[in-house]
């Protein structure tokens, strides 16, 4: 995710992108580097949930240095509790006419699918100056 955002929170999660990639369409696997608060236990869900909101940046549909679309929201729902220290992410990103836009993921683990995630967006040009 690098070559699309800098430093900040991607320098802290783990990315591995499952071929083919397309604009607006990704399948990856992500992974944090640290501690969800630093020095203090946390759940396996609650560290797998902490990851559902990289969706949103991991299949632009535009360029993150012209357009900027962040999610307004994010509504997970699991159908099982998930396993393991990866969130799989096989997400679609849309961008409507009027600057509005949709992420939607369906959710995995190392066992399979375990639910879905869904964010609206609001999508404007970044301005100039």
């Amino acid at each position: 995710m690098d070559k699309e955002w800098d430093g900040g929170y991607i320098s802290f999660i783990d990315v591995r992108r499952v071929p083919p990639q397309r604009k607006g369409r990704t399948t990856a696997w992500v992974s944090a580097r640290v501690d969800l608060v630093a020095g203090e236990p946390s759940s396996a869900l609650a560290s797998y949930i902490a990851l559902v909101d990289t969706a949103n940046g991991i299949a632009v549909q535009q360029d993150p240095t012209a357009w900027m679309f962040p999610n307004l929201d994010l509504t997970i729902h699991l159908h099982r509790r998930p396993n393991g220290p990866w969130t799989g992410l096989d997400t679609t990103v849309t961008f409507g006419p009027t600057g509005h836009g949709l992420t939607s993921s369906v959710l995995h683990d190392v066992d399979g699918p375990v639910g879905h995630a869904e964010q609206t967006l609001t999508v404007r040009p970044l301005t100039q100056g």
